[in-house]
């Protein structure tokens, strides 16, 4: 009886295990993990992920959550760091990017508050860190901590293990200034092929106040902008086009870079070996109200194409980031498209020649303010003979400016005969209007190219001039040059020859100096001293025209206008009259001589 009750009670744990057995085989098998993304899952992109490995970074980011709490959390936090002649970086494990970059190898590259080096990082939370990544749709959990190591001075390494990924990231000091390589390794650990893609991504905080930069500005120095570089374009969208518009996605396999400015500095991210198959910018308001926010967050993202990797195997990424000063050496020493960092607008072939020339010139003349002032007067030089026909033609005008005042005081009443008489007295004085302005039309690019390398040269960044000038690059304190300019401005437009209204030529005289002062007032002073010099030395040139005139014969005249003309006080009307009375006399001489 017992020898029964002991083979039942065998056959019943025999039952059980086998059970067991088939339950947990059935749990543990492939299949339970979910099927192998197919090819046309591989081919489809933004759904190519396989749905297991998405409930599984979602349970195990909640399962991350639920092990540490905050203080444990920041209890787990190491810190690296990227150290070069040119500036320091911070790396951070639990944001799995770069949490501070200062600039220290410039003095110039200084907070003027605080003393402190400028941080090109302007984000102070883990999620808007720089550089950081991201796999797939959410591979990698928000509150990832990464293990990192301190390869060297120049280098660290990031290592994150989860979802059957691991992903080792090396960041390191690049050979020239301001750059730091990411180098990425994803190595697929499941037993079936995984569907992914790298993103990398930057982000830039800017206040109201800071982009405002002052009652009458049209361009502070902290306007900020996303740009996108792909094939032969680039594109830029400044914060209403982001924040009103919504996101922003360009390229399609052939992004080149993705990133974010200001005038003077910039966050860039550059696909190395292979492009990118998109760049993406967003803007957002944050902080205030939603009527009256307090800054705006911009976001560049450079995504990868899909890739499929087969289990145990790898792919492996390059990028290569530009955390730093829009210096065009640097920039171009970098390559990969950075160098359109430097927006200098329509005319850049001829804005680009003209801050190398000025470089030029500073490595004689050791003062920036300087060496605008002689840059000014060297391109004056060279356009002499174009501005010279200019000057002459407004000078002879000028010598015309009685007849002119006293047809204008004829025709008071009637617009058209005043033209007409006007066209008149410079036909016959063989002086053609249009050769003034044709003249400066052709020097438009020079000077407006000059205008846009001066606003945006980073040389001139917190470079002093003379006395209280201390900042090239930022506006006159006491704004005594944009008063100057006011005042020449004043002077030219007194100097110059005119045909307008009386009441309109006041209002010229007076109402364009204003407004170019009022415009000046915010505006760099380097830009202001170039624009002070080369109205002085126009002044100047225009001074010596009528002197050189003066020397000259009279204007010639017309036979019918002996009696007519501006040195008899008569006026073209009557001249217009006389000439008409003698045509009848002359018609019946030559009837009586047929006669």
């Amino acid at each position: 009886m017992e020898g029964n009750k002991r083979t039942l009670s065998l056959l019943v744990v025999a039952v059980a295990v086998g059970a067991l057995y088939f339950i947990t085989t059935q749990l543990m098998s492939p299949e339970g993990e979910g099927e192998p993304a197919s090819t046309e899952q591989a081919e489809g992109g933004e759904g190519a992920e396989d749905a297991s490995a998405e409930d599984a970074a979602e349970d195990a980011g909640e399962a991350q959550a639920a092990a540490l709490s905050e203080e444990e959390r920041e209890a787990r936090r190491e810190l690296g760091t990227i150290a070069t002649e040119h500036y320091r970086a911070t790396v951070d494990n639990l944001a799995g990017g770069v949490t501070e970059l200062r600039l220290t190898g410039d003095p110039r590259f200084t907070d003027q508050e605080t003393g402190a080096p400028i941080d090109v990082v302007t984000t102070d939370r883990e999620e808007f860190a720089a550089l950081r990544i991201q796999l797939g749709e959410g591979v990698i959990p928000d509150d990832a901590i990464w293990a990192l190591e301190q390869v060297s001075e120049r280098e660290v390494r990031l290592t994150w293990e989860g979802e059957h990924y691991r992903v080792v990231r090396s960041l390191r000091a690049g050979e020239g200034p301001y750059q730091v390589w990411s180098t990425t390794r994803i190595v697929n650990t499941a037993d079936h092929a995984r569907t992914t893609r790298l993103e990398m991504g930057a982000w830039h905080y800017v206040t109201r106040e800071q982009e405002s930069g002052g009652l009458f500005v049209s361009r502070s120095s902290y306007i900020s902008q996303g740009v996108c570089v792909w094939d032969e374009e680039t594109e830029r969208k400044d914060r209403d086009s982001l924040v009103e518009d919504g996101a922003h996605g360009y390229g399609s396999g052939d992004v080149h870079v993705a990133a974010l400015e200001n005038v003077y500095f910039t966050q860039a991210m550059a696909a190395h070996d292979q492009l990118a198959a998109r760049c993406a910018l967003y803007g957002s308001n944050r902080g205030g109200t939603l009527d009256d926010p307090h800054g705006t967050l911009f976001e560049a993202r450079l995504l990868y194409p899909w890739v499929e990797i087969d289990p145990g195997d790898e792919v492996t990424y390059q990028t290569l980031a530009y955390l730093g000063p829009k210096d065009r050496g640097a920039l171009n020493l970098a390559g990969h498209e950075l160098p359109e960092m430097v927006d200098l607008g329509f005319f850049a072939l001829i804005a680009r020649q003209l801050a190398r020339f000025l470089s030029f010139i500073h490595q004689f003349v050791p003062n920036w303010g300087l060496a605008i002032i002689l840059l000014t007067l060297i391109i004056r030089l060279t356009l002499f003979p174009l501005t010279n026909l200019s000057f002459k033609s407004m000078a002879r005008m000028r010598r015309l400016k009685p007849e002119i005042d006293r047809i204008n005081e004829l025709y008071k009443d009637d617009a058209e005969k005043k033209g007409a008489a006007v066209m008149e007295l410079y036909r016959k004085h063989k002086i053609n209007p249009l050769s003034g302005c044709l003249p400066s039309l052709l020097q438009l690019p020079v000077w407006w190219a000059l205008y846009t390398s001066l606003s945006t040269n980073i040389e001139l960044y917190h470079m002093p001039f003379a006395l209280w000038w201390t900042d090239l690059s930022s506006p006159d304190p006491f704004y005594v040059l944009p008063v100057m300019l006011g005042a020449l401005m004043h002077l030219q437009q007194r100097l110059s020859p005119t045909s307008m209204d009386p009441t309109q030529a006041k209002m010229m005289m007076y109402f364009m100096p204003i407004m170019i002062t009022v415009f000046m007032l915010f505006l760099p002073s380097g830009l202001c001293l170039y624009m002070l010099t080369n109205s002085a030395l126009g002044i100047g040139q225009q001074k010596l025209n009528e002197y050189r005139l003066s020397k000259e014969a009279p204007l010639e005249t017309s036979e019918d206008d002996d009696d007519g003309g501006s040195d008899d006080g008569e006026d073209a009307g009557e001249t217009e009259r006389k000439s008409t009375k003698r045509r009848p006399k002359r018609k019946r001489r030559v009837r009586r001589g047929r006669a």
